[in-house]
C-alpha cells in the first residue's frame, strides 16, 4: 500500500485561541443600550420582551462604514463568464489530474507541509467544560410513540437527489493549494430554472432544475478573479437567487490577501495575517449563474478603532435580500493573542449589515472615479457585539464575568425564497434568528441549556436607495425575547465539537492506518484509530427561512428518547425548531410564536438541520409547505436497530407552520454508503478529537417551479475501498474519495 509521509500539523483553528466568548449588561462603555422595553404574555408559558430598537451602528457610504478613518467596501471588479470552462464528471477530473496530484502530494512530503486542512470554527475558542454534571436534555416519548420521536421510512418520500460535490472535487481544484479540507460547508441556491451548489473551500456545481449537471466543479478564485489578484478562497460559502432587476445570483466567501502559491488563507487570513480577511461578494451581471460577474470585497478589518484590529476574521457569513437591501451577517473573532478584541476577550459577536441591494445588482461603483464615496450606494451597520444580551455583554458575562461569553452569536438572517415573500412594512423589513445557549457556544462551564429564543428586525431599509443616506434616520435595528419556549442544549465539549452523532460501524481504511497517516499521537502513535462520531458544533441557527409571514428555524440538541420497554433513556442528537409570526410585527410591532417542535430519528442521531417553507398558489406557485432537511446517522442504540444503524445519509421529513413536529416520517433520500472516514476524525488520538461535519445543510424553495423545495446536505456517496485499492493519495478509490476524506453531498428536489 502506498504510504506518504507527511507532518500533520494542527493549522489555525478558532479553537486554538486561549479565551472563550462574553457579553455584559452593565458596567462597560461599550454597551449600548435599548431605547424601549415591555413585556408581552404570547402563551400561558412562554413571554414575550422587547429587546428594545437602536439607530444602526453606522449608516452611510458602503465605502467607508464609519464616520471616518474606515474602509469597508471595494469594487466592482469584473469577472468574466465561468460558462466555457469544461465540463466532466468527478472521475474524469480526478484521473486527469493523476499526474499533477502525485507532483503536489511529493511536494508536500519534501516541505514537510501539511496537505489537510480543518476550516475555522464556527464556534468560539474554549476553556476545558469537562467538569460537572451531565447537562440536561429534553425528552420525547418513543414507545409509546409520541410526537419528537420520528420513525425512519428507507423510500425516498418522493425525493429526487443526485451525488454533488465531494472531496475529490474540492481536493482536486487547481486553485486548491491544500489538499483536502474539511468541513465540506453546504450551500444551495435555486432559480430562474437552475440550481446551484456551494462548498467548501470554495467552487461551485450547476444543475438544471431536473438537477442534470450543467458544469463541473467551477472555482470561487475563478468566479472571483481572486487567482489574477494573488487572493484565495477561504471558504464558508453562500448563495443566492434575486430576482430583482432581471435577476441576479449571489456567490460569498471569506477571501484572503494571500496567494494560492503561498498557502491561500491558512498561510495569509486565518493565519492571523494583518488585513488579511475579507468577504468577497460576487453579483451576476444578468440572471445566468455562470455571469459574467460583478466583484465585491468587504474588509473585515474596514474599522482601525475596532478592538481586535487589524486581526479580525469575517466567519460563518450567511446572506439573504429583502426588496431593498442585500443582508450579510458574519462572527468577528480577533485571531492575534496579543491584539484581544472587546473587554480582552476573543470574540467580537456578530455583525449585521444591510446594503443597498439595488447598487449591488446594478454594478455600481462603490467610490468615484476622484476617490470619494459614491452618494448612491449606502450601507447599514448594526454590531452587536455592542448590545447588551440577557446574561451580560461581550465585555463581561454576569456570571464568570470574562469578556466574549455573553455576546450575540451566528444571528442568521431569515431567507425569502421569492419577492412574493418579503416583508415590505416599516419601509422594507429584514429579520434574524438568535439562540441564547451562551454559555454552551463558548464553552466556558457546562451548559445548562437554554429556553430562549430571539428574533430581530431591520426596518426602514428602503432608505438605503436615497442619495447620501439622507433619508437613513429611517432605519432601526430591533429584537424581541421569547423565554419560556423549548429546551434545548446541545452541550459544548472542550474541543468545541458539541454533541456528536453515531454511525454505523464499517470499513474505515484511514482510521485502519491513522498512525502511518500522521494522524495519531504519541509515542509510539496508535498505529489504527476506532471509529468516531460527527460533531455537530454547537445550538445555534444555521439557515432561517422566510415564508408564509412566518420565520422558520432550527438548531441542534441532544433529545432523550424514552422506551417503556427500556429501563434507561436513549440519548441522541435531535433537532428543535420555531415557526415564529410576522404578521403581528406588521399590524403591532410584536412577533409572535406560532409552534415550536422536536425532531429526532427513533434510535439514530441527525445533524445540522435546515428548513424551507413555500409560499401560496396564487404567491409563488407553492402549497403552503415545508420540510426540514438534515444528515441521518446513528448506530441503532443499544438495541442495534435499523441493521445496526445509517452510515451518514441525506434525510428529510414534512411539516407545516402549525405541525408542531413532522408531519410523517423521517424519509432517506440519499442512503450512506459508509462511514465517514477522513483526518479531522483521527488528528491527535488518543487524545479529544474533532470530526467535523456540515457545518451545515441548506435548503429553498424553487418558486413556480411545481411546488419543489431544493435541498442539500452531507453524505457518504461511495463504500469506503479496503486494502491494496486505498492509498493516502488524492482521488483514491477509483477516483471516489480521497486518502484523507471521504466526504460528499447530495442536492436533491421534493414536492412538500
Amino acid at each position: 500500500m502506498s504510504r506518504i509521509a507527511r507532518k500533520s500539523l494542527t493549522l489555525l483553528s478558532l479553537l486554538s485561541l486561549p479565551v472563550a466568548l462574553v457579553f455584559l449588561s452593565g458596567g462597560t462603555a461599550s454597551a449600548r443600550v435599548a431605547t424601549t422595553s415591555s413585556t408581552v404574555k404570547a402563551t400561558s408559558t412562554v413571554k414575550s420582551t422587547s429587546l428594545g430598537r437602536v439607530s444602526p451602528t453606522f449608516s452611510g457610504p458602503a465605502a467607508t462604514g464609519c464616520a471616518s478613518g474606515c474602509s469597508l467596501l471595494t469594487g466592482p471588479f469584473p469577472s468574466p463568464s465561468t460558462a466555457n470552462l469544461p465540463t466532466s464528471s468527478p472521475a474524469a477530473t480526478a484521473a486527469a489530474k493523476t499526474a499533477a496530484t502525485a507532483n503536489q502530494l511529493a511536494a508536500a512530503a519534501a516541505s514537510a507541509s501539511d496537505a489537510r486542512h480543518a476550516m475555522p470554527s464556527p464556534v468560539a475558542p474554549r476553556v476545558d467544560a469537562s467538569g460537572g454534571a451531565d447537562p440536561p436534555a429534553p425528552s420525547v416519548s418513543c414507545q409509546p410513540l409520541g410526537r419528537g420521536c420520528d420513525p425512519i421510512r428507507n423510500s425516498a418520500g418522493g425525493a429526487v437527489g443526485v451525488k454533488g460535490l465531494n472531496a475529490v472535487d474540492s481536493g482536486t481544484l487547481a486553485t486548491n493549494p491544500l489538499g483536502d479540507i474539511e468541513p465540506a460547508d453546504q450551500g444551495l441556491c435555486a432559480g430562474n430554472g437552475d440550481v446551484v451548489e456551494t462548498n467548501n473551500i470554495g467552487e461551485i456545481l450547476v444543475f438544471n432544475q431536473r438537477l442534470h449537471r450543467l458544469s463541473s466543479a467551477i472555482p470561487d478564485d475563478t468566479l472571483m478573479g481572486l487567482t489574477s489578484r494573488g487572493w484565495s478562497s477561504g471558504g464558508d460559502p453562500s448563495c443566492l437567487y434575486d430576482s430583482s432587476n432581471g435577476g441576479h445570483w449571489f456567490f460569498t466567501e471569506i477571501v484572503s490577501a494571500s496567494s494560492e502559491a503561498s498557502g491561500g488563507a491558512f498561510a495569509g487570513c486565518f493565519g492571523a495575517a494583518a488585513n488579511g480577511c475579507y468577504e468577497g461578494v460576487a453579483v451576476t451581471t444578468g440572471s445566468s449563474p455562470f455571469g459574467p460577474y460583478n466583484v465585491y470585497f468587504v474588509k473585515a478589518d474596514y474599522n482601525p478603532s475596532e478592538p481586535g484590529s487589524p486581526y479580525l476574521l469575517n466567519d460563518f457569513a450567511k446572506i439573504s435580500t429583502t426588496r431593498d437591501a442585500f443582508l450579510l451577517f458574519y462572527d468577528e473573532f480577533p485571531l492575534n493573542g496579543s491584539v484581544p478584541g472587546i473587554g480582552g476577550g476573543f470574540f467580537n459577536g456578530a455583525q449585521e449589515l444591510a446594503f443597498n441591494k439595488n447598487a449591488l445588482e446594478e454594478g455600481l461603483p462603490v467610490s468615484n472615479s476622484n476617490g470619494t464615496p459614491n452618494q448612491k450606494f449606502n450601507v447599514a451597520i448594526e454590531n452587536m457585539g455592542l448590545l447588551p444580551t440577557p446574561d451580560g455583554t461581550c465585555a463581561s458575562d454576569n456570571t464568570l464575568h470574562l469578556p466574549g461569553i455573553t455576546c450575540w452569536f451566528t444571528v442568521i438572517p431569515a431567507q425569502a425564497p421569492d419577492p412574493s415573500q418579503y416583508d415590505n412594512s416599516y419601509g422594507g423589513s429584514g429579520f434574524m434568528l438568535a439562540s441564547l445557549d451562551f454559555y454552551g457556544f463558548a464553552g466556558t462551564v457546562p451548559s445548562a441549556g437554554a429556553s430562549q429564543i430571539a428574533v430581530f428586525d431591520w426596518t426602514g431599509l428602503s432608505a438605503l436607495n436615497s442619495s447620501n443616506c439622507n433619508k437613513c434616520a429611517r432605519i432601526h435595528f430591533g429584537g424581541q425575547l421569547f423565554s419560556g419556549v423549548q429546551f434545548y442544549n446541545d452541550p459544548a465539549m472542550a474541543d468545541g465539537s458539541g454533541a456528536q452523532g453515531a454511525q454505523k460501524e464499517g470499513p474505515i481504511p484511514l482510521g485502519d492506518e491513522c498512525g502511518a497517516a500522521g494522524l495519531s499521537t504519541g509515542t509510539p502513535p496508535p498505529a489504527s484509530c476506532p471509529e468516531g462520531g460527527i460533531a455537530t458544533n454547537d445550538d445555534g441557527f444555521f439557515q432561517v427561512s422566510q415564508a408564509q409571514d412566518q420565520l422558520w428555524g432550527a438548531v441542534d440538541t441532544e433529545i432523550n428518547q424514552t422506551f417503556r420497554s427500556q429501563a434507561a433513556p436513549e440519548l441522541h442528537v435531535g433537532a428543535a425548531y420555531w415557526v415564529l409570526g410576522t404578521r403581528s410585527f406588521d399590524r403591532f410591532g410584536v412577533f409572535s410564536l406560532t409552534s415550536q417542535g422536536y425532531v429526532s430519528a427513533r434510535h439514530e442521531d441527525l445533524e445540522f438541520p435546515a428548513i424551507a417553507a413555500e409560499g401560496l398558489p396564487w404567491q409563488d406557485g407553492g402549497n403552503g409547505g415545508a420540510i426540514m432537511d438534515f444528515t441521518l446517522s446513528g448506530n441503532g442504540g443499544p438495541t442495534g436497530a435499523d441493521n445496526g444503524g445509517f452510515y451518514p445519509s441525506t434525510a428529510f421529513g414534512r411539516l407545516t407552520s402549525t405541525s408542531g413536529g413532522l408531519l410523517g416520517p423521517v424519509h432517506v433520500a440519499d442512503l450512506g454508503q459508509s462511514p465517514t472516514d477522513g483526518f479531522s476524525e483521527y488528528q491527535g488520538y488518543p487524545g479529544s478529537t474533532r470530526p467535523r461535519w456540515g457545518d451545515y445543510s441548506w435548503a429553498i424553495f424553487a418558486p413556480w417551479s411545481g411546488g419543489k423545495i431544493d435541498f442539500a446536505t452531507n453524505y457518504i456517496q461511495y463504500p469506503n475501498c479496503t486494502g491494496s485499492a486505498f492509498t493516502l493519495t488524492l482521488a483514491t478509490c477509483g477516483g471516489t474519495r480521497d486518502g484523507f476524506a471521504n466526504w460528499g453531498t447530495s442536492v436533491n428536489y421534493v414536492v412538500p
